[in-house]
């Protein structure tokens, strides 16, 4: 039986500074020109940088990885709970075990490190966002949850860091949704409603496709707030004329990108959206 990761996801504990979607600094209702200029130049900066994700296209190749990411996944979700880290936290862990699997080198053995690889991943993310070096006490804490001693932890983010050649740049589709809630979400009614549930889909995610992984984040950002947004389920003409309507024309979205997206997110989604 599939995981729902969505659910699985949804309780992981949210902190103000990791999940960077609270309602006192952030108003959905107010677009930021600049907040997604810079974002689009990010993910701009990691497709040129040769960092996004190619697992779909080595799996097909090496069928193995996909249990290496399965278990990455599953040990993300154990260590980061008890870790209280943010949904962020677990999205950009989870890009940098895809990426790490993307570019490592493949060898005759198979890559049997798993859940050190994931606990690097973590480490490496909640460092992005928050983590100091000289936190002795939060390295501690990933020792004790994760089972691992520090050295290997280290040994293993070093390699990841090494393989990116030290560009930890990550953009998240949930950073997106500011923006897209404020052009998409016009009703007051709904806005709650449509903030959780987009934050939802889009962890859902992680387990539920690989290939949804590899899209540009800006791209699952917008088709998983178009499905939560609105109440029927929507036709490739009407998302084009949403999209038409209130992003700005210099900004090119791939429509059969973002209408397939759209397409996956309701497939395997539908059971949790109030939808028709």
């Amino acid at each position: 039986m599939e995981e729902d990761w969505g659910e699985i996801f949804r309780d992981i504990r949210v902190m103000e500074d990791a999940q960077k979607m609270d309602e006192k600094e952030y108003d959905i209702g107010q677009a930021n020109e600049d907040y997604i200029v810079n974002l689009v130049t990010a993910e701009n900066e990691i497709v040129n940088a040769g960092l996004n994700s190619r697992l779909p296209s080595r799996i097909m190749h090496h069928a193995w990885l996909l249990q290496v990411r399965n278990t990455a996944i599953s040990n993300i979700v154990r260590v980061g709970g008890p870790l209280g880290v943010g949904q962020i936290i677990v999205y950009t862990a989870m890009v940098y075990v895809d990426r790490f699997l993307s570019l490592m080198p493949i060898q005759k053995g198979r890559f049997l490190v798993a859940k050190l690889l994931s606990v690097a991943c973590l480490l490496l993310a909640n460092e992005e966002d928050r983590y100091t070096d000289d936190d002795e006490e939060e390295l501690s804490r990933y020792e004790e949850f994760a089972n691992c001693n520090m050295r290997s932890i280290m040994n293993m983010a070093n390699s990841v860091l090494e393989q990116f050649e030290g560009n930890m740049t990550c953009v998240t589709p949930i950073e997106f949704t500011r923006y897209f809630l404020s052009k998409f979400c016009k009703e007051n009614s709904r806005k709650d409603y449509v903030k959780i549930k987009t934050v939802e889909v889009i962890m859902s995610t992680l387990g539920a496709d690989v290939k949804l992984m590899s899209l540009r984040p800006s791209i699952v950002g917008v088709a998983a707030t178009l499905l939560t947004s609105n109440p029927n389920i929507l036709t490739k003409e009407q998302i084009k004329s949403k999209i038409a309507a209130r992003l700005p024309p210099k900004w090119l979205i791939p429509l059969d990108e973002v209408y397939s997206c759209y397409n996956r997110l309701l497939e395997t989604n539908r059971q949790r959206l109030d939808i028709s």
